[in-house]
């Protein structure tokens, strides 16, 4: 099909076909200005059709578009070394960004070529492995952490500072085991006290959950109620106001959490390492961590839980939760004596497969 049509005249068809297709794009608020916006604006519209998080495409797309302008590309038609150029420009990226950048630019490309219009089809590079080891609190460190946050104090007078929900989000994370986005997007009526149930929404794998609500986390959940509405706030108890708030009543950002997070690991004495961690994500990784140990020392065999763990964490497989398996034979490497022979042939370990 790429030979019936000239190319030029594809492009026209299509600057006719797409040219609504900025207004219907207008939310990303990008300003694509190379030969392939049409394209990528039309690109992005077929992703958000299908269900899938058009944003998670934007960076790589704008690079690209503007690589494409910066070289002033006069075909649509992308050959190899245009590829390839654009690729070398990517030297100050992780492995895992670059790697995540060609995905969707190769996509785009397959994308094009499915249109009629010749274009390079890279081959996408070897994902890289994850060598991110993350940070397992202790029981005393968590001890410390929760008392931290009971004694934050204000540092200046700011009522969209987020210290009054910090206390009770730390617990959450760690309870739950949510991330920090779902935990900050909560609305009160996600929250059901009467039936001790949180509807987690707007997650990462686009998989609505419920989680449940232990004695504990009850208890803090409900002095927290009892003192978010004594708050001179309006509306605080609609169900579509956020659960967690800062002082003004405004949702409660993962950016002030992680701000007051680091304050509090240096006033419990924990060590923080720029770009390493401890995160407050690894409140989550403990969680599973902590999980597994309790489950395996009550005699359940780790591999046996994973279904309903990778269910509570929002994970799309069970092979990704199996990665805190190996996590917990780190930690505490006598519990893997008590794993069964057979789970070990189900979930290999590296021991298993030599």
């Amino acid at each position: 099909c790429g030979k019936s049509v000239p190319v030029c005249l594809r492009f026209h068809q299509s600057k006719t076909i797409f040219m609504n297709s900025k207004m219907a794009h207008s939310s990303y608020k990008d300003n694509f200005k190379s030969i392939l916006s049409p394209y990528i604006l039309r690109f992005l519209e077929t992703k958000k059709a299908a269900g899938s998080d058009a944003r998670c495409h934007l960076t790589a797309l704008r690079e690209f578009d503007r690589f494409a302008t910066r070289e002033n590309l006069k075909s649509a038609c992308i050959k190899q070394s245009e590829f390839e150029a654009w690729r070398c420009k990517m030297t100050g990226n992780s492995a895992t960004t670059i790697y995540m950048k060609c995905c969707v630019v190769g996509q785009f490309l397959r994308y094009m070529a499915r249109l009629g219009i010749p274009c390079y089809i890279p081959i996408y590079p070897r994902k890289p492995k994850n060598l991110y080891v993350p940070y397992i609190f202790s029981e005393e460190e968590l001890k410390k952490i929760f008392k931290a946050a009971d004694e934050l104090m204000f540092v200046r007078r700011n009522f969209k500072c987020g210290i009054f929900s910090i206390p009770v989000l730390l617990r959450l994370l760690y309870s739950t085991g949510m991330r920090i986005g779902e935990a900050c997007s909560l609305i009160n009526s996600d929250v059901d006290m009467s039936s001790r149930i949180i509807l987690v929404r707007n997650t990462k794998n686009k998989r609505d959950r419920q989680l449940p609500i232990s004695d504990s986390l009850y208890q803090v959940l409900e002095q927290y109620l009892i003192k978010r509405d004594k708050l001179p706030l309006h509306n605080m108890g609609n169900p579509n106001s956020p659960f967690l708030i800062s002082l003004d009543g405004s949702s409660l950002t993962g950016v002030s959490a992680r701000h007051w997070f680091y304050k509090i690991l240096e006033a419990s004495d924990i060590d923080y390492i720029p770009k390493v961690g401890p995160r407050i994500h690894d409140l989550r990784h403990t969680f599973a961590v902590h999980v597994l140990d309790k489950l395996v020392k009550e005699g359940v065999d780790m591999h046996c839980c994973l279904p309903v763990l990778s269910m509570a964490l929002g994970h799309k497989c069970v092979s990704d939760t199996e990665y805190y398996v190996r996590i917990t034979n780190q930690v505490y490497p006598h519990l893997s004596d008590t794993t069964s022979a057979i789970s070990e042939y189900v979930f290999p370990t590296i021991s298993t497969m030599k």
